[in-house]
């Protein structure tokens, strides 16, 4: 439907402050595509005769909004702030013709991949990525930190090993208890609080190994950089603290001011984004580049950097 209440509907939705107006599409097949890649979180349709239906007194207008229902904070928001929208359009349409007895506008919604709002669904995924994220940056942060400490690191250096096996030593302790972790959680997310999982086990296992080795990366650059193990555990404390505001966890990312949009460089951010997408809606790998490319990058700089500062360093 392309006339005036329509367009004053669009309008009020566009210069409110959830809603930014990405795309207008003429079939189902494009809201579809939009929706389950993630590119937008609503759409709504807007049915041909909704102007007409509208002004009579005996049945409502009806809308349909299809809401991406994967963060449950978010989608409660979207629902919220629609149907203002829609009172202020029904107000005005109200005031413009003088009457009080028009039927108005029902709103039908159609929550994707979270039928119900179910919170569980969008927090208890988020966990999965959350508590590796903390035993591998942990296990990882105190690797060599420790050896200088107890006085061994001096005997490392001097063994028949080179430094890149010291590295990946040290790394694969982390990595074990990453593995392990990560699949225990996963099996007790599935199996043991039902969430459903609706993408392909093998495609989440090689991008959970990609997200355990680049927190590998920063618990080495850590532990090569802190002198002691008190101080490296409060640097990983200090940074799950701001990896949880940064994450999206809660509060989505967009809300945030610029300054604050730090989440492009945050492993727990784009991880914790595959997770719900990989549980939630079976998304594919194509699906999801947007946010593996950003951790094969953090990947190879964090490793980067633990290597370099390693290397030059004296023991």
């Amino acid at each position: 439907d392309q006339r005036k209440l329509s367009q004053d509907l669009i309008t009020t939705l566009n210069n409110s402050d959830e809603f930014k107006l990405f795309a207008r599409v003429q079939n189902y097949n494009e809201i579809k595509t939009l929706i389950d890649e993630g590119i937008v979180k609503v759409a709504l349709i807007i049915p041909p005769d909704f102007s007409r239906a509208a002004m009579r007194t005996d049945t409502p207008a009806t809308l349909t909004a299809i809401i991406d229902g994967t963060n449950v904070i978010v989608g409660n928001s979207v629902l919220g702030a629609i149907q203002g929208a829609v009172n202020d359009v029904v107000r005005q349409m109200f005031a413009a013709a003088g009457m009080t007895t028009l039927s108005g506008i029902d709103v039908k919604v159609e929550l994707e991949f979270n039928p119900t709002l179910n919170i569980r669904w969008s927090t208890l995924t988020a966990q999965l990525p959350f508590i590796t994220y903390q035993l591998v940056l942990i296990v990882a942060a105190v690797g060599f930190v420790r050896e200088r400490e107890l006085g061994t690191m001096e005997q490392l250096v001097v063994t028949p090993i080179s430094r890149l096996d010291l590295m990946l030593g040290k790394g694969l302790m982390a990595l074990g208890v990453g593995v392990l972790n990560f699949s225990l959680l996963l099996l007790t997310l599935t199996l043991g609080f039902h969430i459903p999982f609706r993408g392909d086990f093998f495609t989440f296992g090689l991008l959970g190994l990609l997200f355990i080795v680049t927190e590998i990366g920063v618990g080495t650059l850590l532990s090569i950089i802190a002198t002691s193990q008190q101080q490296a555990i409060l640097i990983v404390f200090l940074l799950a603290m701001l990896e949880v505001t940064f994450s999206g966890y809660l509060v989505p990312t967009d809300n945030m001011p610029p300054f604050m949009q730090l989440a492009a460089v945050s492993p727990l951010q784009h991880f914790t984004a595959i997770t719900r997408q990989v549980f939630l809606k079976g998304s594919s790998f194509v699906m999801m580049l947007d946010h593996i490319i950003p951790l094969v990058l953090m990947t190879l700089g964090s490793l980067g950097a633990a290597w370099a500062l390693f290397v030059r360093s004296e023991v």
